[in-house]
């Protein structure tokens, strides 16, 4: 909340956590009326994945369920950003995390969403930039911590604030040639 105020200091902006930790999408979806439809939000940032690969994944169950908590989402006139799974020891050992931020990407232009993508970004801390996992993530290996939400959340403010944000159509057009995606 706070990044996204000082990027749109005259707007009210207000953030509400409805994620309840080890959650996967079916009990997320049978508390989805109560719990996320009944504020009425313009956004819904849905964290998914990460449960269903830790607890068995269902390649097919998790299509229909992502896709179906998508359209409910955009049914109540939200936009929603899809957020894939975080990349640590605990989940990176599971074979079935690469089908799921293929699974959760493939969905998001199936029915036309944005995705953040998370598991790419703690991938390169850790590949690219060499951090050892012990710099972003809790001591139970999985969690992320203070520094890393800090800068999750510098990065998706970011990314929200560039899509909220009218662009020039040369801008527009060249972001089509290159293919880059938000």
């Amino acid at each position: 909340m706070v990044e996204l105020a000082q990027r749109f200091p005259t707007q009210p902006i207000m953030v509400l956590n409805r994620g309840i930790s080890g959650e996967r999408a079916v009990d997320m979806l049978a508390r989805f009326d109560e719990s996320v439809s009944a504020e009425r939000p313009d956004l819904v940032l849905w964290q998914v994945g990460t449960n269903a690969v830790l607890r068995g994944y269902e390649h097919s169950k998790s299509t229909f369920l992502i896709r179906d908590g998508v359209r409910r989402m955009k049914a109540i006139g939200a936009d929603v950003v899809l957020i894939d799974p975080q990349f640590a020891p605990k989940v990176i050992a599971k074979p079935e995390i690469e089908d799921m931020v293929d699974l959760i990407s493939s969905v998001a232009a199936q029915e036309n969403v944005d995705v953040f993508h998370r598991f790419a970004l703690m991938r390169h801390w850790h590949d690219i930039d060499g951090m050892p996992f012990e710099a972003f993530l809790s001591p139970d290996g999985l969690h992320m911590n203070d520094w890393s939400y800090n800068c999750f959340a510098k990065a998706l403010a970011g990314a929200i604030a560039d899509a909220a944000t009218p662009r020039e159509s040369s801008n527009a057009s060249a972001n089509a040639t290159t293919g880059e995606t938000r």
